[in-house]
């Protein structure tokens, strides 16, 4: 079976359809050229799965995934779908440490997300933001001042406390 043929089988629910997805990327059966190709014909909600499945294995600490699964990710946090966005930013939090010259671009859209109404979509937000400035170069430059400012105003206990935990570790750094 395919992985287009998977997400479209209606008699698997989605938490068949993303372990199937995440078998075939951790087995190499599937690349992130294919998936990007599938995203391009497919929803943006059936997207949201392949997304969701990139991040369980981005997540785990026993496979590694290599710079274009980042770039995937990058176009998927403006999206006009939630899901995207969470699991697009979350991704982008995943391997930030693992590609920190390739995030600038991912950061301006992710800040622009930390304004949305959503709770869910400020807090993946939050949380790639929150592993971004952990890293050395970014704990030094403004980047630290602006999740600062993002910290104060925000008034969601648990998007808070993303920021709260990296900004005590950033400030090590500093």
């Amino acid at each position: 079976m395919t992985i287009i043929e998977i997400i479209n089988d209606k008699s698997l629910k989605r938490l068949e359809k993303r372990k199937a997805v995440v078998t075939a990327i951790v087995s190499e059966k599937v690349d992130c050229s294919t998936i990007l190709e599938m995203c391009k014909s497919l929803s943006e909600k059936k997207c949201s799965l392949l997304l969701e499945s990139i991040e369980e294995v981005s997540r785990s600490k026993e496979y590694t995934l290599e710079v274009d699964y980042l770039d995937l990710a990058k176009k998927y946090i403006l999206s006009s779908d939630n899901s995207c966005k969470r699991e697009a930013s979350r991704i982008v939090g995943n391997l930030a440490a693992k590609f920190p010259t390739k995030l600038d671009d991912a950061i301006k859209d992710l800040l622009q997300n930390t304004d949305s109404e959503g709770t869910v979509i400020r807090w993946a937000s939050a949380y790639a933001l929150s592993r971004i400035i952990v890293i050395p170069q970014y704990a030094k430059s403004s980047l630290f001042e602006q999740i600062y400012d993002l910290c104060v105003r925000e008034e969601e206990s648990g998007v808070k406390n993303q920021y709260i935990k990296a900004l005590k570790k950033a400030e090590k750094l500093r």
